[in-house]
């Protein structure tokens, strides 16, 4: 079955049921099936054709649906991109996805004409451009295994790169995710995730109609967490998922309680950047829930979804009680832990940490011509390499433990940056905080460099001096090494992906180049040691 089809039973079968709710308006299936028709039409009278890429720029709503189902039924490929990447950026994105026309809305539009014409399109597309009335296109018939569409990854480690997705990979994907989320037709999910991620999109836009579970979605620029969960208690939410920092975010920023009850919640699945003990914990207490939070890891290249945590259930800790398992592997997919490059040794044992190897249906076609990065990480037989680091217990249980690349290492022992930042972030000044590797031609070794966004910029300097003795004081008491330096620097410096994930690799080039110097609110940071 294709994701056209999916979509067209569920219109056929259940046109009035609610598919998703946005703005407090209802958009049944029926509706969107016919919608996306009008679009599908609108598209092909503006010269869109089968195989034609369309890039969609939208904020989340329900023209953003109409748009994509619409590209689908025609055959088209849309490539869903962050609304506010720099104009530079997005024509970069346009020139690469080959896209032939931009579907957008009013607000964004001088971003997106300026994006536009550096990349030579003159097809930019809005809703009433869109709507056809009249006589209604001919909609060819989409195999599993063509185009459905193309995500652009967020960019943690590097340039966006645009992973392709086939029909199959999509729907073979949220079928076991939906199994291994527990999701049934009974649940009621709220999102805030942006329609451009692939958590957002396959995870609660697309997942949730394969059962028929309806959805509520709220814009992502979350200012005030409360909104969510004020959402999640109106409906009475039992399912909703989120980042690691969402969950934070709510128990720093909600300071009263009162008049929220998640007690609804029967599941909210936490993934897209490493997954806190500490964070779990906190926002179970504060919202008085227990094993409601569920890990889960996935990845782009694997359409999204790899291991999630069982709902119910309690969570499962290394023998370091540090790590929190990310569950079993969905079924019908395979994980080897494989020691980094250059070692090309077989599989490691149980308990060995190594760079994580995936197969399952949802392995990418690809990265869109770009046949030298897909075979970086694509080999042959199918294995996926995802350059995440993590380790299998010995009853088949993964663990996820950082990022190949964001290693930090000190005179030949690895550090984990994710291990120092938790550490930091715990101290009350620190808002946000991320650790660096810096190569140093003096020592032959790396040295960690550690920036912390603060709470209140305008403290004293003896306020921001204290700081900094306590993170270095956190730093050595961690990991057992003295960071070389430490700049506090304003909120919002430190660069992160769409979906949160913190750049190191940019965050180090940033550094380097000595590009922070503006954000340090306090002298030049430097604190010696290492």
């Amino acid at each position: 079955m294709t994701l056209t089809e999916l979509l067209g039973r569920r219109a056929a079968t259940d046109p009035g049921a609610q598919y998703f709710n946005v703005y407090d308006e209802m958009i049944s299936y029926g509706r969107l099936w016919a919608e996306s028709l009008r679009y599908a039409t609108g598209l092909a009278r503006a010269g869109v054709g089968a195989g034609d890429k369309v890039c969609l720029i939208y904020p989340t709503c329900a023209e953003f649906f109409y748009t994509f189902v619409g590209a689908l039924r025609l055959g088209a490929i849309p490539v869903p991109l962050y609304p506010t990447l720099s104009a530079e950026a997005t024509a970069s994105i346009f020139r690469d996805s080959e896209a032939v026309a931009v579907a957008t809305i009013g607000w964004f539009r001088p971003g997106v004409n300026a994006a536009a014409h550096a990349a030579g399109i003159t097809a930019i597309l809005e809703p009433p451009d869109l709507e056809a009335d009249g006589p209604s296109v001919a909609l060819p018939l989409t195999r599993p295994e063509a185009t459905a569409f193309i995500q652009y990854t967020s960019g943690s480690t590097g340039h966006p790169r645009g992973v392709v997705l086939s029909h199959a990979n999509v729907v073979e994907t949220i079928r076991f995710m939906a199994e291994a989320a527990g999701l049934t037709r009974e649940d009621r999910v709220v999102s805030w995730l942006p329609l451009y991620h692939d958590m957002g999109l396959i995870g609660c836009a697309f997942t949730p109609p394969l059962l028929g579970a309806p959805v509520w979605l709220l814009p992502p620029d979350l200012r005030n967490p409360r909104h969510w969960l004020e959402l999640v208690t109106q409906i009475g939410a039992s399912f909703t998922v989120s980042p690691d920092f969402g969950y934070r975010n709510c128990v720093r920023n909600v300071h009263d309680p009162t008049g929220l009850d998640l007690s609804s919640l029967k599941s909210a699945l936490s993934g897209a950047e490493p997954v806190r003990l500490s964070t779990i914990e906190a926002f179970e207490k504060k919202f008085n829930l227990k094993n409601i939070v569920a890990p889960c890891y996935g990845l782009a290249e694997a359409t999204l979804a790899v291991a999630i945590w069982p709902r119910a259930t309690p969570l499962r800790l290394d023998t370091s009680s540090k790590v929190l398992s990310v569950g079993r592997p969905c079924r019908g997919v395979s994980v080897r832990i494989m020691p980094p490059p250059p070692d090309d040794g077989g599989a490691l044992p149980p308990n060995r940490e190594g760079e994580i190897w995936v197969k399952s249906p949802g392995v990418m076609q690809g990265y869109y011509n770009n046949p030298a990065a897909t075979a970086e990480v694509l080999r042959p037989d199918g294995w996926l390499r995802t350059g995440d680091l993590g380790f299998v217990d010995a009853e088949g249980y993964l663990f996820v433990t950082g990022r190949l690349k964001d290693v930090i290492i000190v005179g030949g022992e690895n550090l984990a940056p994710t291990d120092i930042e938790e550490a930091v972030d715990h101290l009350p000044g620190v808002r946000y905080s991320a650790a660096v590797g810096v190569d140093s031609e003096r020592t032959g070794t790396q040295r960690i460099y550690v920036v912390a966004e603060v709470r209140e910029p305008g403290q004293t300097p003896e306020a921001h001096s204290h700081l900094i003795k306590e993170i270095v004081s956190r730093v050595l008491a961690t990991c057992g090494h003295r960071p070389a330096r430490v700049l506090l620097v304003r909120p919002g410096t430190i660069p992160k992906t769409s979906s949160g994930k913190i750049q190191r690799s940019r965050l180090g080039h940033l550094i380097g180049a000595g590009a922070l110097q503006d954000q340090v609110v306090h002298g030049p940071g430097a604190h010696g040691g290492a």
